[in-house]
């Protein structure tokens, strides 16, 4: 009996899958860890949550494909693969905290440990997990983009937009919400740019997921964006509201504090809803709807 056991155990350890999702695994925790050690606040606490999420869709795609993937490799890309996740062990000791390395680490260990299990022909098998990975690489860019629209201001025009509409006097100067009693200057922090590059990774993980028509794919992300910049401007609403009723605490809590996470769930939250709603939701059938009328 011991025996035996002895032996399947040992012809578990010798199969190259079982090495490759250790090796995974261990890449996979590596990464969060250094995550969560970073100094950059940006990848520490708005986007770390944002990773956990994409690891655990990465793991599932692969996973669900595991039967029909080709893992076959050839020596020179068994090579390559070994040396780029070598050079991610190396890096991680030597850089542990530079953003441009943790934002590329995720992308490099893909391509990295598609090369040992399924060499360079079989690299396309990857091409949904190196996408979601290589759109957070371009992280810095996209900020570059929305800056250019003058984000602050935008955000600042909607914020006064929804209190004006909703009965406070409100007076719109520059950047800045003044109300009789607080004003609230709107800068870059407060722009909903983390919240719109949230919402969109989140979107395109979506449409990764369900197969859906090109239009519709394009409705997902472009409302999942418009989702984030308008719910991040009723935050700043709310925290101008709370400024004109002297409300520090409160402020701080929804401006720096869980609040503002709290703001991300109802983004996510929302964009979940709709995807639910437009797309997923079976509508009921003829037969159903008339068995339900005779009823």
């Amino acid at each position: 009996m011991m025996d035996s056991l002895n032996h399947l155990q040992l012809n578990r350890l010798q199969k190259p899958t079982f090495w490759l999702l250790g090796t995974a695994t261990a890449m996979m925790v590596l990464h969060l860890t250094l995550l969560s050690r970073s100094g950059d606040a940006e990848l520490s606490q708005e986007l770390f949550a944002t990773y956990v999420l994409l690891w655990f869709a990465v793991g599932s795609f692969v996973w669900e494909r595991r039967h029909t993937l080709a893992l076959q490799s050839g020596s020179t890309a068994t090579t390559i693969g070994g040396g780029l996740l070598l050079g991610l062990l190396l890096l991680s000791s030597a850089l542990p905290t530079s953003g441009s390395f943790l934002r590329g680490f995720p992308f490099v260990m893909i391509l990295g440990m598609g090369l040992l299990a399924s060499g360079s022909r079989g690299l396309a098998q990857y091409w949904k997990e190196l996408l979601i990975f290589g759109l957070l690489m371009l992280n810095p860019l996209f900020k570059l983009g929305l800056d250019l629209i003058n984000l602050p201001k935008v955000t600042a025009q909607a914020a006064a937009f929804m209190l004006w509409y909703t009965g406070f006097d409100v007076r719109l100067d520059g950047l800045s919400l003044l109300l009789p009693t607080g004003r609230v200057d709107v800068y870059g922090a407060c722009s909903g740019v983390s919240s719109m590059l949230q919402m969109l990774y989140i979107s395109v993980l979506f449409v990764l997921m369900f197969s859906l028509p090109v239009v519709q794919q394009l409705l997902s992300v472009s409302l999942a964006v418009l989702i984030g910049f308008l719910v991040n401007a009723a935050r700043v609403a709310l925290m101008a509201v709370l400024v004109a009723f002297s409300q520090k605490n409160a402020f701080e809590y929804w401006h720096t504090g869980d609040g503002s996470l709290i703001f991300a769930a109802i983004a996510v939250g929302l964009f979940g809803l709709f995807c639910w709603l437009a797309f997923l939701r079976t509508a009921p059938s003829l037969s159903d709807a008339g068995t339900s009328s005779h009823g």
